[in-house]
């Protein structure tokens, strides 16, 4: 019942095309939008089962709400992320509420997702937070990244500026997640 909050959670990361021109050194690490909506698919599977289903993502520098909702536009989960901390709402339950959203989803779940990760993976970053490893294709875009445990690769990048990963698998042991970003705008 609670897995398609893990679907929620984590929707946000994407990949790299080697059809689009290099991106110049000097706008690789360009400064990211400080606020930005993300809409597209998401898959999830875990040793247990597989769900799909959409995404829309509204990110702000001190707040995020992501909507799940199923193939046939159902909401299925709905997480909210402020100073106060994160909520989890799934209809026909209670809504659940914690400090961060990692600690969330590890007691909705049974394992805590990167949450904070997936906000800079989601635009082809590595957070800050941590020690990473990253390799680059030939055009300069991240192709792979490892951190915290993570590996994300990037399988499709926009085509506009900025080139944000379009297609993403963030994985890490026995849970693999599928992004496909349908629409991307910087607010």
């Amino acid at each position: 019942m609670m897995r398609p909050a893990a679907a929620l959670l984590l929707a946000l990361a994407l990949g790299g095309c080697a059809s689009s021109p290099p991106v110049p050194p000097e706008q690789r690490d360009m400064p990211l939008p400080s606020s930005w909506t993300l809409q597209g698919r998401i898959g999830i599977k875990t040793d247990e089962e597989s769900l799909s289903g959409q995404i829309h993502w509204q990110h702000r520098p001190d707040s995020d709400e992501v909507l799940m909702t199923s193939p046939l536009g159902q909401g299925v989960a709905r997480i909210e992320r402020n100073a106060a901390g994160v909520m989890l709402e799934i209809p026909n339950q209670p809504a659940r509420h914690a400090a961060d959203a990692e600690s969330l989803t590890r007691e909705a779940l049974g394992y805590g997702l990167p949450v904070s990760g997936l906000t800079w993976w989601v635009q082809a970053r590595p957070s800050p937070e941590s020690p990473f490893v990253a390799s680059r294709d030939a055009d300069g875009r991240i192709e792979q990244l490892k951190q915290d445990g993570w590996v994300i690769d990037y399988l499709q990048y926009s085509t506009d500026e900025p080139r944000r990963p379009r297609k993403m698998v963030v994985a890490r042991e026995g849970l693999e997640i599928r992004l496909v970003a349908d629409d991307w705008q910087s607010e």
